[in-house]
């Protein structure tokens, strides 16, 4: 009990005025933790016990509205976004449109905190602070993207309470990151009507399967179309292969055999990026990268609103014997992202 009063302590410090510019988009704030105690978990909560995983994840609109200018933003929450997965129980917002708000140097603390009305009448409720201001750079969710494990708070709050319930969370992670987007296809899984070039299938929703039997590449974005943030990502390459992303603005009428994969992105093709993967990773546009939409632009496709772009990247695999010629080559290539502007 006295943990329990402690952490959700308030914290009074003095602190130096800062002030950023808002972008505008969306942001995923994600906080993982492990059940510590649940009473009265019935109902909708029944089977919710001590000791299983909890998982918050909701999505705010940015820019938000400031109440203390450079210090504390309050940001709306979109409400079927909010989900809370508690064991094997999912819950969500059953009214209004929640907020959340983040603090930065507010006195001397880094935070976020929000509360919502949640499945059975129950409040959630859940904040943190680092007591230090190190977290942060801003109240901005879109200018502190990443992830924090391990006691990188003093004080924080994450419980399910109402009427004869109550359930208490140890916090043990907290994430902000883009929201993902996109409807992927072409998949090398044996799902097309073209198989994979040497039968070399991969993972489901991922590309064909490649030398390092990784069950293939796997395209994905987060970010935002309207305000030209997005990033796209494939996983599930060689360690350290050098990768072409690859936009069409048009999608093939059938797969198509390309190196030791198949291939849906069409029309007027653009390299828009070259990469080196690192442990099988590789992502873009990166720091000091033009965004896609600057990028494209250059290279003579403007996309314009209302219009999709087909996305594939492809991938260095020179194990030759792994899917000799003439049925494959010396590359493979993720499945295809459709993004729509």
């Amino acid at each position: 009990m006295q943990l329990s009063l402690l952490r959700r302590a308030s914290i009074l410090c003095a602190s130096l005025l800062l002030t950023t510019a808002a972008l505008a988009g969306e942001a995923v704030m994600i906080a993982q933790g492990t059940i510590a105690s649940a009473s009265g978990a019935t109902g909708a909560y029944n089977g919710v016990s001590s000791g299983q995983s909890a998982t918050l994840r909701f999505t705010v609109q940015t820019p938000g509205t400031d109440i203390t200018p450079g210090q504390v933003t309050a940001y709306s929450i979109i409400p079927a976004s909010l989900t809370l997965e508690l064991g094997p129980v999912t819950v969500g917002v059953i009214g209004g449109t929640p907020t959340a708000q983040m603090r930065n140097a507010n006195p001397q603390a880094d935070g976020v905190l929000m509360s919502a009305s949640v499945t059975g009448s129950k409040t959630l409720s859940f904040s943190f602070s680092d007591c230090a201001g190190t977290i942060f750079t801003s109240t901005d969710p879109l200018q502190n993207l990443g992830s924090w494990s391990g006691f990188f708070y003093c004080v924080y709050n994450f419980t399910v309470s109402g009427t004869g319930t109550f359930i208490d969370i140890d916090l043990t992670s907290f994430a902000i990151e883009l929201p993902s987007l996109g409807t992927p296809l072409c998949f090398g899984d044996g799902t097309q009507s073209l198989p994979c070039p040497c039968a070399n299938s991969g993972l489901a929703g991922r590309g064909c399967n490649n030398s390092a039997n990784t069950g293939g590449a796997l395209l994905s974005a987060r970010g935002s179309t309207s305000a030209d943030t997005v990033v796209l990502t494939s996983t599930g390459e060689l360690p350290t292969v050098l990768s072409i992303f690859l936009q069409g603005n048009a999608l093939t009428a059938n797969p198509l055999p390309f190196g030791d994969g198949l291939r849906c992105a069409g029309g007027g093709l653009k390299r828009l990026y070259v990469k080196n993967a690192s442990a099988g990773t590789v992502s873009a546009p990166m720091a000091g990268d033009n965004s896609i939409q600057v990028q494209s632009a250059l290279l003579g496709d403007t996309i314009s609103t209302g219009t999709s772009r087909w996305y594939q990247v492809y991938y260095r695999d020179p194990d030759l014997s792994f899917c000799a010629a003439p049925a494959g080559a010396s590359f493979n290539v993720s499945n295809a992202l459709q993004i729509a502007y």
